[in-house]
């Protein structure tokens, strides 16, 4: 009997954790935690569900509505006392203690209300104490708790778990409300403040228990304490300098007054429709069970979901939103009915979907910051804001007698303070994230915001007196963008300037300036040390200069200095690259046919180089297809140095003859990088080329990896588009160089634009990838060989397969991050991904709940799952059940692998299946003997025939 007993207790046990699991995404090694501290919650909030009724009916039928303002004040008055004393005994005491006290405290405080009650002892003194005691206790034991529960659960798991706890405090709000108004007529609410002293009994135990037994992850973020001597004593002005907790302060502060103007009303409509006490204690005791019953209803099933999904600012809104509706009903249908509603809505949302969000507000806050702030926002703020409900009650509408009409639109005008708060706290619990994250980054994000406060124009022309040569030449580049009149005199200085980078650049931009002629200096500067000046200044002469250009040009190309004539040549050799018929006019060809003949010459060595290059920088920028033998020659070459004078000048010429030459080059470490400038000159009209080559498997893999380095320093949106077809070829290095590519030009161009769908796509594509590795990792698969004795050949192809996966998840994670930065900031993503890499647990779990408020809710879905398995070193939840009903069998392992784009890891599948040589995967050989990939339709081939082979 004892063993079925025992074997009913167990399934029913695994049933109750299967549903928390499915239902509620509560994991392994939380269960007791969690249903300990929502069994807490559910007896504080019973507790004061009892005594609250009570306190209210026997206030309002001793003194009236009227006074209700200045109970108000006196709550703030005495919350401001406690508020002091309490952040004096913090830090004399730690927070477990001061919250078992707080607790024994009351249940004293109880015993001595109700016999004072009972005895008829200075009835209207104790009303007015109980009713402020109640309001108190209400905030100081919420604050308490959750704070409790801020330290015993990490960030990750707050997320997941405290719409389920916060269930526990709605079901007690539903539980008390409904007890207290079926048995306050029979047993007199005198009476019911003994059995509330009797509810709260065990919430003692259970905050001793949970806080001796705090694992040693959470003691862990306990101790991450912020230095003693860099936190004010007083908590005002931590909160004071803190935007965040600023925020955060005026959204609760205005949400106390708001729901007090909303109590006054409902408090004032009820008394004056219900005399009677005893019937007034059931009607709210009655309506208070449905409020929290309904609260209860969007805890469970909505509150996650729309936290989730809006994230943490947008559901603050929620809350002001319902009341706004419910004050515009009051201003025309002020009665009974309309009281209920807005209470209704207000009580509700306040207890489940506004108490989480505010709560996860506090996530990113240091924790001894939050200790001292928190209980100061809770209990000083909440009854300051209390005090201050009762303020405007007092001066505004009892001393002008004003309607509940006028109390709706006080409420209306706080609504939307509110709301400005909600907006702006979204912004700063972000920046906190981040800075939790990577203070250095958050800084230097803080100091260029501060900096795009000034003028552009002004900084700039400002910046053009640099003495950095390096930074001079950023700012000329940036200046060339926007032409502006302002940057001209600063500009003209700079053609005196030192460095000949800088006067080179400079001439290009000054060309720009049309009604300035400075065609006297460039006469000068003709005679420039620097080729590349010299060239410039002609070129400036050729566009700008007045008088007949052709005669003056002539002279440069005839006159006497060899330099200069070679000069003047490189410059007509510019102006006109492509035009056959103004290269005759100029005799371009007849003036280099001089400077090919002197390569016959009897020169030195070094001479007839310098001479070689020069002609083959001219056949290149003037583009002249007569002369292009001389490149092809040049490619040739045995010497490395004359073969990079050959790809320099087919980049310069950019003609299609080129492309599979400078192709060839990309593998050559030795001309690779001066070949990607080369192709990248060519524009966009190089992608159908790549493409070409591609689809006719006439490129070797290893160029294909270059091939986004050329994509990157083109500005055209055909760069993008060529990179994201790039992603379908079957390589991870190919995957890996295109993302990085497209984030370079997400940087370097802003005026392109990514495909928001298509990158999305993209996202979630990557992120099944990596899940299904993580599946095939954590399956049976992976421990085979420790199950099953296998022949030693299989048994090194199945490792090789699983070193392969466990060395790639590293690199899709980074896959995922580098399309991430297309779709948000590139800093932000950042600034996460490093905080994923870090060695610090809260560190990683801090850059998990940064990018859960940052990213949209698809990607959420598909993500932070995966991104929680990335962070936790050790996993209490199988991985298998985060993302599949059930284990995989090897079949679907394999499966899952061939349907991804990696070919090394389709090419160790089907060399284990080669080793193993079973019929039953003779399928998945078939479906990949058409693939457009040589290398996997053959390893596919020998895998299928070593299948057939087998006996």
């Amino acid at each position: 009997m004892k063993n079925f007993e025992s074997s009913v207790t167990g399934v029913f046990k695994e049933a109750f954790i299967y549903f928390l699991n499915k239902s509620f995404d509560i994991r392994m090694g939380e269960y007791r935690r969690v249903l300990l501290m929502q069994l807490n919650v559910f007896l504080i909030i019973t507790t004061l569900l009892i005594i609250k009724p009570i306190a209210n009916s026997l206030f309002l039928s001793s003194f009236g509505y009227s006074y209700l303002p200045m109970a108000f004040i006196l709550v703030a008055v005495l919350a401001i006392v406690i508020s002091w004393f309490y952040s004096k005994i913090l830090s004399t005491r730690s927070f477990g203690n001061i919250m078992v006290r707080t607790l024994i405290g009351s249940v004293v405080c109880l015993f001595i209300f109700g016999v004072l009650l009972r005895l008829n002892v200075l009835v209207q003194v104790v009303l007015l104490l109980f009713y402020v005691w109640v309001a108190l206790f209400a905030v100081v034991s919420s604050s308490q708790f959750w704070i409790l529960a801020n330290i015993i659960f990490n960030p990750r798991e707050a997320k997941r778990v405290f719409g389920f706890i916060g269930a526990g405090a709605i079901g007690g709000g539903i539980f008390g409300g409904y007890l207290t108004s079926i048995i306050a007529r029979s047993l007199g609410s005198e009476n019911l403040i003994f059995l509330s002293m009797l509810v709260l009994l065990p919430s003692i135990w259970i905050t001793r228990r949970m806080w001796a037994e705090r694992d040693s992850e959470t003691k862990h973020f306990k101790q991450l304490k912020v230095k003693e001597d860099t936190i004010p004593e007083n908590p005002y002005r931590l909160i004071r300098k803190s935007r965040h907790l600023t925020f955060m302060a005026g959204i609760i502060g205005v949400g106390v007054i708001v729901a007090k103007l909303v109590d006054y009303q409902f408090s004032a409509i009820a008394s004056l429709a219900i005399p009677d006490p005893d019937k007034l204690t059931s009607f709210f005791g009655f309506w208070f069970s449905n409020f929290n019953l309904l609260s209860l209803f969007i805890q469970l099933f909505v509150t996650r979901r729309v936290v989730g999904v809006f994230g943490v600012g947008t559901s603050l809104l929620f809350l002001p939103g319902a009341i706004f509706l419910g004050a515009v009903l009051m201003l025309f249908f002020p009665v009974l009915g309309v009281a209920v509603f807005i209470k209704f809505s207000d009580a509700s949302l306040k207890q489940s979907i506004n108490k989480s969000a505010t709560e996860l507000l506090a996530l990113p806050i240091p924790v001894e910051i939050k200790n001292k702030t928190k209980s100061f926002i809770d209990v000083f703020v909440d009854s300051a804001a209390t005090g201050i409900g009762g303020l405007i009650l007092i001066f505004l509408v009892n001393a002008f007698n004003l309607s509940t009409n006028w109390i709706s639109l006080i409420i209306i005008g706080l609504l939307l303070l509110w709301g400005y708060f909600a907006l702006q706290v979204r912004k700063e619990y972000l920046k906190s994230f981040k800075l939790k994250l990577s203070p250095k980054v958050a800084a230097e994000q803080s100091s260029r915001k501060k900096g795009t406060e000034e003028s552009v124009i002004g900084g700039l022309v400002r910046q053009l007196d640099s003495a950095n040569e390096k930074q001079l030449l950023y700012v000329i580049q940036k200046v060339r963008e926007v032409p502006d009149e302002r940057f001209y005199q600063g500009l003209k200085k700079l053609l005196d300037h030192p460095s000949a980078l800088v006067r080179a650049e400079v001439i290009v931009n000054l060309r720009t300036y049309l009604n300035h002629n400075l065609s006297g200096k460039m006469n000068q500067l003709i005679s420039d040390p620097d080729s590349q000046v010299r060239v410039n200044a002609l070129e400036y002469l050729l566009t700008l200069a007045p008088g007949n250009r052709v005669e003056m040009l002539e002279a440069y190309l005839d006159h006497q200095d060899p330099e200069i004539r070679r000069s003047a040549l490189l410059a007509l050799a510019r102006e006109t690259r492509g035009n056959y018929e103004l290269q005759n006019w100029f005799s371009f060809g007849k003036h280099l046919q001089k400077q090919i003949a002197l390569l016959d010459e009897d020169t030195t060595a070094a001479e007839m180089d310098e001479q070689r290059q020069f002609v083959l920088q001219a056949i290149g920028l003037s583009s002249a297809t007569a002369y292009f033998r001389y490149i092809e020659e040049a490619f040739a070459s045995p010497r490395p140095e004359v073969v990079k004078l050959a790809v320099v000048a087919a980049g310069n010429a950019a003609h299609p003859q080129f492309i599979g030459r400078l192709v060839e080059a990309l593998t050559q470490p030795a001309y690779s990088a001066l070949a990607v400038q080369a192709l990248a000159n060519f524009g966009i009209q190089v992608f159908s080329f790549f493409q070409q080559m591609i689809e006719a498997e006439d490129i070797q893999v290893d160029v294909v990896r270059k091939l986004p380095m050329v994509a990157e320093k083109i500005n055209s949106q055909k760069s993008i588009s060529f990179l994201f077809y790039l992603l379908d070829y079957e390589d991870y290095l190919v995957h890996l160089e295109s993302l990085k590519a497209l984030t370079v030009i997400k940087q370097s161009f802003p005026n392109l634009h990514f495909d928001k769908r298509l990158v999305m796509s993209r996202i979630v594509e990557e992120a099944h990838l990596y899940q299904n590795s993580l599946i095939v990792l954590n399956s049976r698969f992976s421990n085979h060989q420790e199950e099953v004795a296998e022949p030693e050949n299989i048994t090194e192809a199945r490792k090789s397969l699983i070193n392969l996966l466990e060395r790639r998840l590293d690199g899709s994670l980074e896959r995922i991050f580098r399309l991430l930065e297309l779709r948000y900031p590139p800093e932000d993503i950042f600034t996460a991904y490093k905080g994923i890499q870090s060695e610090k647990a809260e560190v990683r779990m801090n850059a998990v709940d940064f990018l859960d408020n940052l990213l949209e809710t698809r990607l959420k879905k598909v993500l932070i799952p995966i991104l929680e398995t990335s962070v936790s070193h050790s996993m209490t939840e199988p991985i298998i059940g985060l993302f599949m009903e059930k284990e995989p069998d090897e079949f679907t392992c394999y499966k899952m692998l061939l349907e991804g784009v990696d070919v090394k890891v389709k090419l160790a599948v089907f060399y284990l299946l080669e080793q193993k040589a079973d019929r039953s995967y003779l399928l998945l050989a078939e479906k990949h003997l058409e693939v457009r990939n040589p290398k996997v339709r053959f390893f596919a081939l020998k895998a299928k025939n070593a299948m057939l082979s087998a006996n």
